[in-house]
C-alpha cells in the first residue's frame, strides 16, 4: 500500500507530463488567434488563389492548394 508522500508525489509527476503534452495544443490555439501577420498573409495567398484560380478556369478543383 502507498503512502500518502508516495501517492502525492505520484500525481504531481502524472500532472506534470499531462501539462507538457498538452502544450503543443494550447500553443497552437494561442497561435491561431493571436497571429496578425499569419492571418492577412493567408488572406492575402487565399485572394491570389481565387483569383488565378478564376483566370485559369480550376475553381474548386484544389488546383492551387
Amino acid at each position: 500500500m502507498k503512502t500518502y508522500k508516495q501517492f502525492q508525489e505520484g500525481l504531481k509527476t502524472k500532472l506534470a507530463i499531462g501539462g507538457l503534452m498538452s502544450l503543443p495544443f494550447v500553443m497552437q490555439k494561442i497561435k491561431d488567434k493571436f497571429d496578425p501577420v499569419g492571418n492577412k498573409r493567408k488572406e492575402f495567398q487565399d485572394a491570389l488563389k481565387k483569383k488565378y484560380e478564376k483566370k485559369s478556369g480550376t475553381e474548386g478543383q484544389g488546383y492551387f492548394d
